[in-house]
């Protein structure tokens, strides 16, 4: 507890030198503050803008920070992951892992953290309000050196406040020859009733990588109840292969199969591979509408919605679908960048519309 509240008034100090610095999402104190967060258009002033307007820092910053839109992938997402938390309460078995994959820029980071929001919000809905004593959904990354369990360990007590804060550059040094803190990781997950675990970026470990680390994963979910989200671009396959290595399960089922034979009696049906059983939500680049699919254009207008604009016309972003995707191919990552860059032109420019001007302006980087 000491701990965490020095790493808080520092973040908190952090906030006061550097105001629009955004808190880092794998530690507690950033972490509630994401969940809390509420974007909300500023208030326009009149029906027209000010001489001043396009120094107006904080409605540049609102259109720099737009919201994720909701798309069918990530609203379905959210739903089966709070329902599985629900389920997993007061179980200690049966617990399934859930796995974001698709192409890198598809806003699998953005659906994680999206899903962790909900199911925290979901949890301390049903607990009476967010409890000092309670830390329902923990944050990590993969570490950048994933060889070693103790530096997976190391990146979840640096979320929990665990972690002491380096004092100088030779301890910093020094923090290469990391200490095990698995026993008090793993107590104040149980005692701090911790339901949902958050793995982003898995497709930085090697698959014989995360094999080694597995086991403590099963540990946490096995144990103290944790379902565990894992996210990066080719994670399906990266945890059937790790889940192939961890446990050998090629070796296993074959020798079952001899076992059972040389006995004479009839093979057991072969028991399905571990990516059967690993509920994926992919994710692909949204396609251009068709006939019968609106997914971009429904996109498209749910940013329209919260763009706080004096002269926006209607159906600004929709008209131009076309022109818009040729631009960003339908990845998320690259339609939100050029849309609140585009906002960002308007306001600085005083067309206060998007039209094609400023999304030529926004896309004149990023080639043909």
């Amino acid at each position: 507890m000491e701990l965490r509240e020095k790493r808080e008034a520092r973040l908190r100090q952090q906030l006061k030198d550097t105001p629009m610095r955004p808190l880092p999402l794998f530690q507690l104190t950033g972490w509630n503050s994401f969940v809390d967060e509420e974007v909300k258009p500023p208030t326009r002033a009149g029906s027209s803008p000010g001489p001043d307007r396009h120094k107006d820092e904080q409605s540049i910053a609102y259109h720099r920070h737009l919201r994720m839109v909701p798309t069918d992938a990530m609203t379905h997402m959210q739903e089966t992951v709070v329902e599985a938390v629900h389920r997993n309460s007061g179980r200690r078995d049966g617990l399934i892992d859930h796995v974001i994959d698709g192409p890198a820029g598809t806003g699998k980071t953005c659906l994680l953290r999206a899903t962790g929001r909900a199911a925290q919000q979901e949890i301390e809905a049903g607990t009476g309000g967010r409890r000092q004593s309670t830390i329902p959904v923990v944050h990590i990354t993969t570490p950048a050196d994933p060889e070693h369990k103790v530096n997976w360990v190391w990146e979840i007590a640096s979320y929990l406040g665990l972690q002491p804060e380096p004092k100088s550059l030779a301890e910093v040094l020094e923090m290469r020859r990391h200490q095990d803190l698995t026993l008090p990781v793993n107590y104040v997950l149980e005692t701090a009733q911790t339901r949902l675990m958050l793995i982003d970026d898995i497709n930085r470990a090697s698959p014989q990588q995360l094999a080694d680390v597995l086991p403590y994963f099963d540990y946490l979910r096995d144990k103290l109840g944790i379902s565990l989200v894992f996210c990066g671009t080719g994670a399906s396959h990266l945890l059937h292969q790790a889940r192939m290595l961890a446990g050998d399960l090629a070796r296993v089922s074959e020798e079952n199969r001899v076992r059972l034979k040389q006995a004479g009696r009839p093979e057991a049906p072969a028991s399905p591979s571990p990516r059967a059983l690993l509920p994926v939500t992919w994710l692909h680049p949204l396609p251009l509408d068709t006939e019968d699919q609106k997914s971009f254009r429904k996109v498209l207008m749910g940013f329209e919605a919260d763009l706080s604009l004096y002269r926006l016309e209607e159906n600004a972003l929709s008209k131009h679908a076309v022109t818009l995707h040729r631009h960003t191919g339908g990845y998320f990552k690259a339609l939100a960048y050029v849309i609140s860059t585009a906002a960002v032109i308007a306001i600085r420019s005083g067309s206060e519309n998007i039209s094609l001007k400023e999304i030529d302006a926004a896309t004149a980087h990023l080639g043909p």
